[in-house]
């Protein structure tokens, strides 16, 4: 069974992959993870199968997220000229389908959940807020629907840290907002929605953003901004059971060290 060089702990987890979260973080974790699971189903997005996947859940949900997925995906292996295969991190992951998109990349998948490891996968159980990564050592970070489970400037701050020069960061599908103002009203109604679905406590973990918030962490952490659309978020999307008309999308770029 893995075990940590450093400190001898078994790092295997359940699902078949790692498991590199401190004990205190599993345990808030593993309470996160049982109601985070139970509304997902409750939504639609888990299938029989018990995982976020487009093979399992509600088709009338998938259907824009693998679009939004698809393109995310080209945005961060179509610019790599290099010979070997570019490290992609899906921060995230949720059940690790959007790996399926990631040919010719060598893919971690990082997700608070111990979710089942994929053939191809590094299937890791972590923190975004914390990544289980050395500095400057992957070449894109991808974030599918996933940006706005943590406070975006430990988001940001985190990706830049583990990726390379000229690394890519791309984020699709979070909830983006204008200013400050709309974000709160924005909480305000997510906080009644997950109270009627009967997991309030959920609230504390959705963090929808500010786009003035999110541009001024990109710049205090070197990115370059190439792309980014806010969408239509506002429209409660994930209380109507139905994608929004226009998908968010952030990407951008660490400069080079020359």
């Amino acid at each position: 069974m893995p075990q940590c060089p450093g400190c001898g702990r078994q790092v295997a987890a359940a699902g078949g992959g790692l498991d590199l979260l401190d004990d205190a973080t599993r345990e808030a974790a593993d309470r996160f993870a049982v109601r985070y699971s139970a509304l997902r189903r409750q939504e639609g997005w888990v299938g029989r199968g018990g995982q976020e996947d487009p093979e399992g859940g509600d088709q009338r949900l998938w259907g824009e997220r693998r679009r939004s997925v698809s393109e995310a995906a080209a945005a961060l292996t179509g610019e790599r000229t290099g010979a070997d295969p570019p490290v992609v991190i899906d921060v995230g992951s949720g059940g690790g389908w959007a790996a399926r998109y990631l040919r010719g990349a060598d893919v971690i998948a990082i997700d608070l959940l111990d979710t089942p490891a994929h053939p191809d996968v590094l299937q890791v159980r972590g923190d975004m807020r914390c990544l289980p990564l050395r500095d400057g050592t992957v070449d894109g970070a991808l974030y599918a629907a996933s940006l706005h489970y943590a406070p975006v400037e430990d988001s940001i701050r985190e990706a830049a840290r583990v990726l390379k020069p000229r690394g890519h960061l791309v984020a699709v599908d979070s909830p983006m907002y204008r200013d400050a103002n709309a974000q709160a009203s924005s909480e305000a109604r997510a906080a009644a929605y997950y109270a009627r679905a009967g997991f309030p406590e959920l609230a504390a973990s959705y963090h929808p953003i500010d786009v003035v918030s999110l541009r001024k962490a990109l710049a205090g952490s070197g990115f370059e901004v190439l792309r980014l659309e806010a969408g239509r978020s506002a429209r409660l999307w994930w209380e109507r059971l139905r994608p929004h008309r226009r998908r968010s999308i952030l990407v951008a770029r660490l400069p080079s060290l020359a």
